[in-house]
């Protein structure tokens, strides 16, 4: 949650850019929502259900049976909702694709706690449109 309110921080920046900003969680849809609600937050929280999008990128991994048995023996109930019996978690991941559809900046780290500081991803999407507008003058010159 605290990776979503940081990144709300950044939302009106990017939103002023025209870029778009959504976040994928395994959590199944009520939960996503309740967290929108709950964080005030103003982009879309979608759900990979299954991990599905996850395992496409390589990013879905299974909780050792000893970590399993911690979570359990705090509450946690992954299995409740994520909708599956395995406590399997995605990497931690933030993409910027421009708008040819290539990815501008990649950051995967299986440790969830080390991830990239929301104004970067900010600054990412800001370069990319500095350089598309670059591009586009540039192909507005030539003859």
């Amino acid at each position: 949650m605290r990776e979503l309110e940081a990144l709300q921080t950044v939302w009106p920046q990017l939103h002023a850019m025209g870029a778009s900003l959504v976040a994928i969680s395994p959590q199944l849809a009520q939960y996503g929502r309740a967290v929108r609600r709950r964080t005030k937050l103003e982009f879309d929280v979608l759900t990979d259900l299954h991990l599905g999008v996850a395992e496409a990128y390589g990013l879905a991994f299974t909780l050792p049976t000893d970590l399993k048995e911690l979570y359990a023996a705090f509450g946690n109930t992954l299995d409740k909702f994520h909708d599956e019996p395995d406590f399997r978690l995605p990497m931690s991941a933030r993409y910027v694709v421009d708008q040819d559809r290539r990815i501008g900046a990649a950051d995967v780290n299986p440790d969830y706690t080390i991830r990239p500081e929301p104004e970067y991803t900010a600054g990412v999407v800001c370069q990319l449109q500095a350089a598309r507008s670059k591009a586009a003058r540039h192909e507005r010159r030539r003859p």
